[in-house]
């Protein structure tokens, strides 16, 4: 059987980025992938959740999900260049290849999907950065590729990061004039893009770790609006960072002024997602675990059981060597500070939790309804019933 070894990279005295199975180079994943095709995943949950193996597929990575089509839209056969993009069944976990865009790297693209008409743009349409040079994507419903804006931040700090992870999210609740908001990793850049793809601002994110000035390096990222669960992260821009800290950022949507803060889980947020429902159905969690040809999602129930869940909670899941955890994470006014409960962890060699998505647990009936609604702090909240927070 082969043997892997994963490998950090150093970037400068206390600087040392993550390691993860993404960041080896494309032949060396081919060459571990016969030793790590049979690799079994232990899942530990809390509170009566339940998991389970929901489909594998060939290097799924980063996810969102089409609510009126009820199927998911993913970063497939990571390592391809230009990245390829598929959906999934939701009824049949049939994966169909949906297209590719025309980046010249391979590194992974935080996307998002449409939950309603923008801009221009259709229910359904996926938003996908370029993985480092600096263009914004439009993928159609039926897979057209077209440039929604270019010239955002590309430059690729090899000081700081052997990488250039870039990420694309919406602002669905009005805060910033439900504008599209892009980070490259590469630079530690943060950019606000409007409606006709010019940027508002741009922010270069950096922390004191130690006394030393270390620049940003976004990942995962979320817009929130106001909810008195998210305690001190209302109204802001939440970064976390491709790097094993305890430090991620807010961000002020409106100025792109930041502040760097103690992430609420043990370790950085590798996604954030809001436990919501837009249909009223049951819903589970879909979790993305990488390993190249043996890559997982697994759907996590019985969410209700979680203690003190609320609509609207704030998720958090952490990537680790071999796995990874979720969290549920919400703010305790009494004591002033958050609460933090995790509620899944995974385990098995080879393998890194990337992204997660809230879903309907089966497939529902299509909501013509869904292709109308309009998104703001007001529309949005008719959808918005099923959420809640923990912290792990």
């Amino acid at each position: 059987m082969a043997t892997c070894s994963l490998r950090h990279r150093a970037s400068r005295p206390h600087q040392i980025t993550r390691t993860a199975g993404r960041l080896l180079a494309i032949a060396a994943g081919v060459l571990c992938m016969a030793g790590l095709v049979h690799a079994q995943v232990t899942v530990s949950t809390n509170f009566g959740v339940t998991a389970t193996e929901w489909t594998t597929t060939n290097g799924n990575m980063k996810m969102d999900f089409d609510w009126v089509r009820n199927r998911f839209v993913i970063q497939h056969l990571y390592g391809s260049i230009p990245p390829q993009y598929a959906t999934i069944d939701l009824a049949t976990k049939t994966l169909t290849h949906l297209t590719n865009t025309t980046s010249s790297t391979f590194f992974e693209t935080l996307l998002t999907v449409l939950p309603t008409s923008w801009n221009g743009y259709s229910q359904g349409t996926t938003f996908v950065s370029s993985g480092g040079t600096g263009k914004i994507f439009a993928i159609s419903p039926t897979g057209a590729v077209s440039t929604f804006t270019s010239g955002l931040p590309s430059v690729h700090n090899t000081l700081a990061t052997p990488t250039n992870y870039t990420t694309v999210r919406w602002d669905e609740f009005g805060v910033a004039n439900n504008d599209l908001f892009y980070a490259n990793e590469g630079s530690g850049e943060v950019s606000r893009v409007d409606a006709a793809g010019n940027i508002v601002w741009t922010t270069a994110l950096s922390y004191t770790d130690a006394g030393d000035h270390k620049q940003g390096l976004p990942e995962a990222m979320i817009v929130l609006g106001s909810n008195p669960r998210w305690g001190t992260f209302q109204n802001k821009v939440l970064v976390g960072q491709n790097f094993p800290t305890s430090t991620m950022f807010t961000i002020d949507p409106a100025t792109g002024i930041f502040q760097a803060v103690t992430s609420p889980i043990n370790g950085a947020p590798e996604s954030f997602r809001l436990f919501h429902s837009r249909t009223g159905a049951p819903l589970a969690l879909y979790v993305s675990l990488f390993n190249w040809g043996n890559s997982k999602i697994f759907q996590m129930t019985n969410l209700n059981s979680i203690p003190n869940l609320q609509p609207n909670d704030l998720f958090i899941a952490r990537e680790a060597n071999g796995g990874g955890e979720v969290y549920h994470v919400y703010w305790d006014n009494t004591a002033n500070s958050f609460v933090s409960q995790q509620i899944a962890s995974f385990s098995a060699p080879g393998y890194f939790l990337e992204d997660m998505v809230f879903a309907p647990q089966a497939a529902v009936p299509e909501p013509s309804s869904l292709l109308l609604f309009s998104v703001g702090a007001g529309g949005i909240g008719m959808f918005l019933r099923r959420s809640r927070k923990e912290q792990g």
